[in-house]
Order: C-alpha cells, then sequence, then structure tokens
C-alpha cells in the first residue's frame, strides 16, 4: 500500500517530491546487488531510528532520489 510523509524541507531536499521509495525484503542485501550490478553512487545502508527501518538512497541517471527500504520493521538499536 502506497504511504505518503509530509515533513518540512531541509538541506538538500527541494519542495515537492523528495524521493520515491521502494521496499525490499533486505536494504543491506539489495545494496549489495546495486554493486554487483555495476551501479555506484549509493549511499551505505543507513538504520533509521525513527522508523525502525534500514534504507539505501541513491539517485537515478536524471538525478531523481530513490530509495530502498527494509520491509520489515526492526527494534531501536
Amino acid at each position: 500500500q502506497p504511504i505518503f510523509e509530509i515533513h518540512k524541507v531541509g538541506g538538500e531536499e527541494n519542495i515537492g517530491v523528495n524521493h520515491i521509495a521502494f521496499k525490499v525484503d533486505s536494504a543491506q542485501d539489495a545494496y549489495a546487488e546495486l554493486g554487483r550490478s555495476g551501479i555506484s553512487g549509493a549511499r551505505a545502508p543507513n538504520f533509521v531510528q525513527a522508523t525502525g527501518r534500514t534504507t539505501v538512497n541513491f539517485r537515478d541517471p536524471d538525478g531523481w532520489r530513490l530509495q530502498l527500504v527494509d520491509a520489515e520493521r526492526k527494534p531501536a538499536q
């Protein structure tokens, strides 16, 4: 099901669509697959305390911000 987040713009963010996120079984595994596929520039997986999910952020060839997000929430570490 789609989830829309609304928050204040800050840093490098622009007003409008900030990024598009895709739920994956494992952000860590997806990050490794990006590397094996020759896709560079993805940030290393990052656990987000506020959501309980690990994310991987990168940009598509047109500069759009994309995110891969763990499907399962985990307790704060």
